[in-house]
């Protein structure tokens, strides 16, 4: 599924649209922007991705465990392979959280549901081991949110693993969230979370400007 881009409202959209879509369309410049974080006494460095990051994601996820990484991707508790992370960090809507150091600590990463109607995005959220709840993965969430509704996204859609119920805590903090039952006993369900025009405020850069 390829990234949305440029990261704004529909072309097709009406020239009657109501001041909402035009207040949303004008944030579209805050969300690929990087801004800063106090987690403890570190500063951590939010921003978008880009292929260039191939290498310090990788070896982000050589630090995750096992339950971490079959949280995040299903796949036996494996990470994928370094041309599927080059692939999802070419998405409009992909964040990496860095310490001062350079290394990458968490990845964010929203894109089209292609199992859900239109207007329905996956997320996916990895956060290194060791920098779990510190609210990093909180912070992303927040942010993802925000940009996913300035995208043209009306709701996020969470596969959870193992750890559906603290997905789902962090998920009710951007909007309206619910879970849906697998389809049979034994497959796992989803979480949907409705987002509106107040997940924008959640936006990193323009949370980051307004307590300046």
């Amino acid at each position: 599924m390829t990234a949305i881009s440029p990261c704004a409202p529909d072309q097709t959209t009406p020239s009657s649209a109501d001041d909402a879509e035009r207040r949303t369309a004008s944030l579209a410049i805050w969300v690929r922007q990087p801004w800063m974080v106090r987690v403890g006494r570190d500063n951590v460095l939010i921003r978008g991705t880009s292929p260039r990051d191939l290498t310090a994601v990788a070896l982000m996820h050589t630090r995750c465990s096992a339950a971490s990484l079959l949280n995040r991707y299903h796949a036996g508790g494996r990470a994928p392979s370094p041309l599927a992370i080059e692939h999802i960090l070419r998405r409009t809507l992909s964040f990496i959280a860095c310490t001062s150091r350079g290394d990458v600590i968490g990845h964010a990463v929203a894109w089209a549901d292609p199992s859900h109607p239109a207007g329905a995005a996956e997320i996916g959220l990895l956060v290194q081991d060791d920098w779990q709840r510190r609210g990093i993965g909180r912070e992303m969430l927040t942010h993802l949110a925000g940009g996913a509704f300035v995208c043209g996204y009306s709701q996020l859609i969470a596969y959870t693993a193992t750890d559906q119920p603290a997905t789902q805590r962090l998920l009710t903090g951007v909007g309206r969230t619910f879970a849906v039952r697998g389809p049979s006993r034994g497959v796992a369900g989803h979480l949907h979370t409705y987002l509106t025009e107040a997940s924008t405020l959640g936006l990193g850069a323009v949370r980051e400007h307004l307590a300046s």
